[in-house]
């Protein structure tokens, strides 16, 4: 069928050449080609393959919102857009669809990109906001030694607002499908709305073993102030790390409350607006983080965006951070970690991240953003109050816009 069309396609092309060229058509002629014509560049997007549980790990895909036209079905088919849990750093929003009272929380834009919303709920649970998972995970191995991650787009930027664009990994069979035999839907995770706590209900979304296979922030910035930060976090006994030479060894592990070492993170860096095109490069031992500005050319022959990206042509200008990955002699202990982390790290002894989603969200206050929206004794409090009141409606309406995405093997 498809091959039928793409011939119908050449079809039009050829006779509209004919037409331009000075051939004579009848006007019924012309009329069907011109709309064969916009169907033809209606659908110019290659139809996605069905994804499976055998393709679901080391599935790549590209989304070009700009340059093709999708329809929601195409975005769900890499995507759950649905989170059916409380939000595990306990922001003030609802991610869980069946639970919102918003309409369009999701919007495709025709040659622009595709809108996920944060919008006012107008009651005591503050917001409904999006976090949306990729349905591929992805793990290196001998086929796949390098992968690159690239998003293009804009992220939200005011107080009290924790946007992200991160990889969070999981052992758990819920996480691969393992326990269903096929990929799970959004409308199987509807089945846990309302059910159990994100601590201890695993879903295709939701690892509970946190942070035994990993997480990999490329993007995070919190209450407008427009600085990316890169982190990684592992168990205590996973990974040190040396971040952009600077022989400094850390530990990338969250030990307990007040520890500087949340997670090890390398230079935070500044950005005008949070927009423009961010990408991650993931080897064995090392990751890069890379950023453009909206303006630079990121199409261009080898670019992050190209049909070839040629990450060895990139200026040192757009690399950001580049971390070294090391073995630790680390160990989880009672003193200096939490009870729930050493249960959870007790098989993680290598600094192997794995099974990882992609994931984009953003939450309100919350642990990060409600922890350091003021130096006052109460942040989160004054958080919360801000977002209640004056705050409501800058922050009603706000969105991650995404012009284009993509994993692939490089």
């Amino acid at each position: 069928m498809k091959r039928e069309k793409n011939a119908n396609c050449d079809s039009v092309k050829r006779l509209n050449r004919k037409q331009t060229s000075g051939l004579a058509l009848p006007m019924q002629i012309v009329l069907a080609l011109a709309l064969l014509a916009f169907s033809c560049e209606k659908t110019d997007a290659p139809a996605p393959e069905a994804l499976t549980l055998d393709t679901a790990e080391n599935y790549f895909f590209k989304l070009d919102f700009v340059k093709h036209t999708y329809a929601v079905a195409d975005v769900e088919r890499y995507f759950f857009t649905t989170f059916p849990h409380d939000d595990p750093t306990a922001g003030d929003v609802v991610y869980d669809r069946k639970q919102w009272v918003n309409p369009e929380m999701l919007k495709l834009a025709k040659g622009d990109g595709l809108y996920l919303f944060i919008k006012e709920r107008k009651d005591e649970v503050m917001f409904d906001s999006f976090r949306m998972t990729s349905k591929p995970f992805y793990n290196l191995n001998p086929d796949h030694q390098r992968l690159l991650f690239v998003f293009k787009g804009k992220l939200p930027s005011a107080k009290g607002v924790w946007p992200a664009w991160w990889l969070n990994g999981s052992h758990q069979d819920e996480w691969t499908y393992q326990n269903l035999g096929k990929v799970e839907t959004d409308a199987g995770l509807d089945s846990y709305s309302g059910k159990g706590h994100f601590y201890d209900t695993p879903s295709a979304v939701n690892p509970t073993d946190w942070p035994a296979a990993g997480e990999l922030d490329i993007i995070e910035t919190i209450n407008g102030e427009n600085i990316i930060h890169n982190t990684l976090h592992t168990c205590p006994q996973m990974c040190d790390a040396e971040w952009n030479s600077d022989g400094e060894i850390i530990n990338c592990a969250n030990a307990k409350a007040g520890d500087p070492n949340a997670g090890c993170s390398g230079k935070p860096y500044s950005v005008a607006s949070v927009e423009g095109t961010f990408a991650c490069i993931w080897e064995k031992n090392t990751i890069r983080f890379y950023y453009w500005t909206p303006e630079e050319d990121v199409r261009q022959e080898g670019g992050p965006l190209s049909e070839n990206p040629q990450p060895d042509q990139w200026g040192d200008a757009n690399l950001k951070n580049t971390v070294r990955l090391l073995e630790t002699d680390t160990e989880c202990d009672s003193e200096a970690h939490q009870e729930w982390q050493c249960h959870n790290c007790a098989g993680s002894t290598s600094c192997t991240f794995t099974n990882m989603k992609m994931i984009f969200n953003i939450t309100l206050c919350g642990k990060w953003a409600g922890a350091q929206f003021d130096d006052s004794g109460q942040p989160l409090q004054n958080c919360q109050t801000y977002i209640w009141g004056e705050g409501r409606d800058n922050i009603h309406g706000q969105f991650i816009k995404i012009e284009y995405v993509a994993v692939s093997s490089i």
